[in-house]
């Protein structure tokens, strides 16, 4: 990698921080140039304008995040496993959820926004219907479950958590909330084996 591709690369990191925290809207070029101590001269011979800055730096924020999802899978894990996995990841990115970052690229950049959903759209999909094959395949998860539906509706309900008017933002970070959705797909997928391993490796999951 050459120092070019080193510097665009630390200004692409730098940035995705500052929108994951702020929001694009408020973060102007002045400010970025600040933040990362250089000139505007310097960050426009990496970025023909903020636009460009905003995609690329988005495009990176959910590549990183399909790499991890891609390092769960990775590991060789049962698929119970597999999902509790992701499960604690997929709590966490919830629990850094920043409403304003959406809000400002589908109000200011639509283009990207489109792009963004799609690309998380697309990789929550495959993922879910992975596991849920291979769950089937190893006889942890119902073996008359629909695995095509079932995606669906799960990709449904997490997109919808982060996009509804109805809870508010503590009930959405709570611990007890986040168990009780995860809870409500994990148990609509185990076989009776899966229950009885989740019995053994997870009892803090299993029903009283």
């Amino acid at each position: 990698m050459n120092s070019i591709t080193e510097k665009e690369s630390d200004i692409i990191e730098q940035s995705a921080e500052l929108f994951l925290r702020y929001g694009v809207k408020s973060i102007t070029m002045d400010d970025l140039s600040r933040h990362l101590a250089i000139s505007k001269k310097t960050l426009y011979q990496f970025f023909t304008d903020k636009t460009d800055l905003v995609n690329k730096t988005i495009r990176h924020i959910i590549k990183s995040r399909s790499c991890e999802i891609s390092k769960i899978c990775d590991l060789k894990l049962n698929a119970i496993e597999e999902l509790f996995k992701v499960y604690q990841h997929a709590n966490e990115l919830i629990r850094n959820h920043n409403p304003m970052l959406e809000f400002d690229l589908q109000r200011f950049y639509p283009a990207i926004y489109r792009d963004t959903k799609e690309s998380r759209r697309k990789a929550i999909y495959e993922a879910t219907l992975s596991n849920l094959i291979k769950g089937k395949t190893e006889g942890y998860y119902r073996a008359d479950l629909n695995e095509v539906v079932i995606t669906k509706i799960h990709l449904l309900r997490i997109e919808n958590l982060t996009h509804s008017d109805f809870l508010t933002i503590e009930e959405i970070h709570s611990n007890d909330f986040l168990n009780e959705v995860f809870k409500y797909h994990l148990y609509g997928i185990v076989s009776s084996k899966g229950i009885k391993y989740i019995k053994n490796h997870y009892p803090e999951f299993i029903h009283p």
